[in-house]
C-alpha cells in the first residue's frame, strides 16, 4: 500500500492506492485547510517533497487554478484534486 508522510510532524501513514490526499489529511488531523474541494479554491495547496509522480495527473480545473496562483511549477498541488497512486511526502 502507498505511504503518506507528513513532513511537518513526521507522521507517516498507508493508505489505499487511489485514496484522495484530501481525505488522508482530513483522517488525521493534519492543519491543513479545505475551501470549496472542487480544486477552485486554492485552500488546500500542499507541497509535494517527493513523489510528486505517485499522484494522478493534474486535470484542467486544478491546473487552472494552480496557474492562477502562481503555482504550476509541479511541487505543489491541491490536495482535493490528488489521488495517491504511491508513496509520497507532502508539506503543507
Amino acid at each position: 500500500m502507498p505511504k503518506v508522510t507528513f513532513k511537518t510532524t513526521g507522521q507517516t501513514v498507508e493508505v489505499p492506492k487511489g485514496k484522495n490526499l484530501r481525505e488522508v489529511i482530513q483522517e488525521n488531523g493534519w492543519p491543513i485547510p479545505f475551501g470549496c474541494e472542487n480544486g477552485i479554491c486554492g485552500t488546500c495547496l500542499v507541497q509535494i517533497v517527493s513523489g510528486k509522480e505517485n499522484l494522478e495527473p493534474i486535470q484542467e480545473a486544478e491546473d487552472q487554478t494552480l496557474k492562477a496562483m502562481g503555482q504550476a511549477n509541479g511541487d505543489h498541488r491541491l490536495a482535493c484534486q490528488c489521488e495517491v497512486m504511491g508513496d509520497v511526502v507532502i508539506e503543507g
